[in-house]
């Protein structure tokens, strides 16, 4: 199974699972704007739910990762950032079960290094005609992240193909090329941009709510597994919707 990045965690507690028959381990294959949330919870979860022995990432684009599903990829639980992508499999009678549990905008994320940091104040600064010489990358238009980013910047009055000079596969990729200086800038979800901030690794400019779109995150579970469900439930549950706001920027569904 292929992703931006992937790991597996082991429940200290699983000795106190009241359902032996149910327990085990769960595979998670989630959009890359959702690594550092579900980095930061997963001890939570894993001690609030014994019967779950241990979680395998896969973090990438989102609709990436729903033709995986869809070709045979095994896994318990899909986290997506579309609709459109979680479609994909629903339509492929992959999900049992499907809900949206939260919102996201985007930002443009700027690079401390970049010699633009001053002069970049809204989507038609990140063109060439207006700071000449700028590198500026979008998530490629088949991603949730450039899908965005296409609705943003024909909003802004401009295009693509006038601001984009790299196309990321994932918002992950894009966020890192930013932080190491490779790009100038980018147009990145709030929520990223927040905790790339809050690391003093980027700043972010706001877009306004005129120009700026969202997208819905959706959870779904992929197989009849109890232990499956839990982790749908949990995602679903208001301690997690409560980190996912308050700590990382995303917004109510």
């Amino acid at each position: 199974m292929s992703g931006c990045s992937s790991g597996s965690r082991q429940s200290s507690t699983s000795d106190a699972c009241k359902e032996p028959a149910a327990k085990g381990s769960i595979v998670v294959m989630a959009a890359s704007s959702m690594v550092n949330v579900l980095s930061d919870v997963e001890k939570t979860f894993l001690t609030t739910h014994p019967c779950v022995t241990g979680i395998t990432y896969s973090y990438g684009s989102s609709a990436t990762l729903a033709t995986q599903i869809v070709n045979g990829s095994p896994a318990d639980v899909f986290v997506s950032a579309s609709e459109a992508t979680m479609n994909t499999v629903k339509n492929a009678d992959k999900t049992v079960t499907i809900n949206v549990f939260a919102k996201n905008t985007a930002e443009i994320m700027v690079s401390p290094a970049s010699r633009f940091a001053s002069k970049i104040t809204d989507v038609t600064s990140l063109s060439d005609s207006v700071n000449s010489g700028i590198t500026v990358g979008l998530c490629v238009e088949t991603a949730p992240c450039g899908t965005l980013a296409n609705s943003i910047v024909e909003k802004a009055g401009t295009s693509r193909n006038t601001i984009a000079d790299t196309e990321s596969p994932s918002v992950e990729d894009l966020i890192t090329k930013i932080e190491m200086g490779e790009l100038d800038a980018g147009i990145v979800y709030h929520s990223d941009c927040k905790y790339a901030e809050s690391r003093n690794v980027a700043t972010c400019v706001v877009i306004p709510s005129a120009v700026n779109s969202t997208n819905g995150y959706y959870v779904a579970a992929l197989t009849s597994r109890s232990i499956a469900q839990q982790y749908v439930d949990y995602i679903n549950g208001s301690e997690f919707k409560s980190v996912l706001q308050s700590k990382f920027g995303f917004l109510a569904p």
